[in-house]
């Protein structure tokens, strides 16, 4: 992809994500999807779609053994993101099988969400913060 299809295809996904409050995985107990980076050296991307009609069809390709489910965009953003920062993973976002797909570190996606957030949601949000505390 070339640098303005990739920024649109994060925007799309970002401003998906925002309108649902809402991104998918795929999982089962025995874990969720991963694949190897393809361009982070020895790290890992835990897979995000933004709607679950994508998650599905990847889920029918590669992954046939885990169900979509979905995250609160709170908990992605303020449990998810900062914990796979620590651990050093990677966000794989609206992957493909054989094409990959963006991938972007987790406190990177964390601040573009924040800045963009709307404000009644930040708002909300905010208080939702103060009860992790």
């Amino acid at each position: 992809m070339i640098d303005a299809e990739i920024q649109q295809e994060y925007e799309s996904f970002l401003q998906e994500v925002l309108r649902d409050e809402k991104v998918w995985v795929l999982q089962n107990q025995d874990g969720m999807a991963c694949q190897s980076s393809m361009e982070y050296e020895d790290a890992m991307c835990v897979l995000f779609w933004s709607n679950c009609v994508r998650a599905d069809e990847e889920r029918e390709e590669d992954f046939q053994d885990l169900e979509a489910e979905s995250i609160s965009l709170f908990d992605f953003i303020f449990q998810w993101l900062p914990n796979m920062a620590e651990e050093g993973v990677i966000c794989g976002l609206n992957w493909y099988s054989g094409e990959g797909g963006l991938e972007v570190e987790p406190m990177d996606i964390k601040g573009h969400l924040e800045m963009i957030l709307p404000d009644d949601m930040a708002a909300r949000f905010a208080k939702d913060v103060d009860s992790l505390n």
